[in-house]
């Protein structure tokens, strides 16, 4: 019985020791990934999004599905970036094509055939916005990760790592899609979903929502290589907890990102008929709201 009874507290032990040593690696992971993506000097990236809201209430059902595919390159050495959006509305066909430059500590769109240079306060932080990877890699450092396996992207043997974001992400990330539900709604929606402070705590919109992350993390360089993201959010005047006539928002996001060329070189340059550029301190079209997690 002695014997019996050590057995289990060596097995308790050895179990305690392997957690320790999971979170210690895990921590490691996080603290690796983040000053691999500081040191980066520069990178391209790709990403695919799909989004579907469908709508429905006494009278009508519609559906809005959208895609956009996303490419862009980063010099931190030389301060520039370029990325390029396509966006689709499904249902219709219609295509919206950006482009955007950031040479030299000035700012340029390109917006169909109709080139915008911005006024800029800050160059430095619209910098960090074209530099995409930290923001993603901090997603991560904010969120329970679990190692499930490997798999390689690319040639590259990585970590696959499942990531469940902290409650602030996720609310940011379905405050996204409620925002672009809002905007793109076929009949007309409550005040509760228009105000800039909106409070998931007075709702059930987390227990009526899911947020995935899938990341793949390079076991040699502890780069990220791939993120994944999936999303999904019901609305409904119970959920909301308000008095209004009954209808039904249900949201989803998917998309993709791609990192490579790490340390490539990367020159950027800006087309000769941006020169004709109109000024602007800032805009654009609404269904960018779709993909805000997206934007650089």
């Amino acid at each position: 019985m002695k014997n019996f009874s050590a057995i289990i507290v060596l097995a308790f032990l050895l179990l305690l020791s392997t957690a320790f040593a999971e979170d210690a690696s895990i921590d490691q992971l996080k603290q690796t990934m983040i000053k691999s993506a500081d040191e980066v000097a520069s990178y391209d990236y790709s990403r695919m999004a799909e989004s579907d809201i469908v709508y429905r209430n006494e009278s009508l059902q519609d559906i809005f599905e959208a895609a956009k595919a996303t490419d862009g390159k980063v010099n931190l050495t030389a301060k520039s970036g370029w990325w390029s959006h396509q966006l689709k509305d499904t249902g219709t066909g219609d295509v919206i094509l950006w482009q955007g430059y950031l040479i030299n500590g000035t700012e340029y769109w390109k917006e169909g055939d109709n080139w915008t240079q911005f006024i800029l306060n800050d160059s430095q932080a619209v910098m960090d916005d074209y530099n995409d990877l930290p923001g993603q890699v901090e997603l991560l450092n904010y969120s329970d990760i679990t190692i499930t396996g490997s798999e390689e992207i690319d040639g590259e043997d990585c970590y696959m790592l499942a990531a469940e974001p902290i409650a602030l992400i996720q609310k940011a990330i379905l405050g996204t899609q409620i925002f672009a539900s809002y905007l793109a709604s076929p009949f007309p929606l409550p005040d509760e979903l228009d105000v800039a402070d909106f409070n998931f705590e007075n709702t059930s919109i987390i227990e009526n929502s899911d947020v995935s992350v899938t990341a793949w993390v390079s076991k040699n360089d502890s780069l990220l290589r791939r993120l994944k993201i999936d999303s999904s959010l019901t609305l409904d005047p119970a959920i909301l907890n308000i008095s209004e006539q009954n209808f039904t928002i249900q949201s989803t996001l998917h998309e993709t990102t791609d990192y490579t060329g790490f340390g490539q070189p990367v020159q950027i340059e800006l087309p000769s008929e941006a020169k004709n550029s109109s000024y602007r301190m800032q805009g654009a079209d609404w269904r960018w709201a779709i993909f805000g997690l997206v934007e650089p």
